[in-house]
């Protein structure tokens, strides 16, 4: 498991290295999710992550793309449990107001910039395979002739 003490000893520009954003950012984050906490009428199954420990794991999820499964195995939990706490710290944060894509993006008369925004879902979805048939198959089947 990622020791986020020794992270957040980094300087800014180790810890942006490292996760993508800055510390200040980092240091929104765990306000909007304390927000969050601080707000539920609720308690539902207790994490077994920190606030922090759940903000990096999604950092890295969104950072580097790496499996579910390698995830877990870093932060000692369970797979499922991986993908619902992305999930609830995508909600979060979103919810929060506070880390959205801009609405309009910046446009100034004298700069030549054409500003596109692409989004990319990379959440991982089982494939499904066709199966195979005897119709489907290429394979040529030779009769043994004596």
């Amino acid at each position: 498991m990622p020791n986020i003490d020794k992270l957040l000893e980094q300087n800014d520009a180790g810890f942006k290295r490292y996760t993508g954003i800055h510390k200040a950012t980092f240091h929104e984050m765990l306000d909007a999710m304390q927000q969050y906490e601080a707000a539920k009428t609720k308690s539902g199954r207790p994490s077994a992550l920190s606030l922090e420990e759940q903000i990096l794991l999604s950092l890295t999820y969104w950072r580097e793309y790496r499996t579910l499964y390698h995830i877990s195995m870093d932060f000692g939990i369970h797979e499922s449990s991986v993908i619902r706490i992305i999930r609830k710290v995508e909600d979060v944060l979103v919810d929060s107001g506070k880390f959205e894509l801009p609405k309009k993006l910046p446009c100034r008369v004298d700069d030549d910039i054409n500003w596109r925004v692409v989004i990319v879902d990379a959440t991982e979805t089982p494939i499904e395979r066709p199966k195979k048939t005897k119709e489907t198959t290429t394979a040529v089947r030779k009769n043994s002739t004596h």
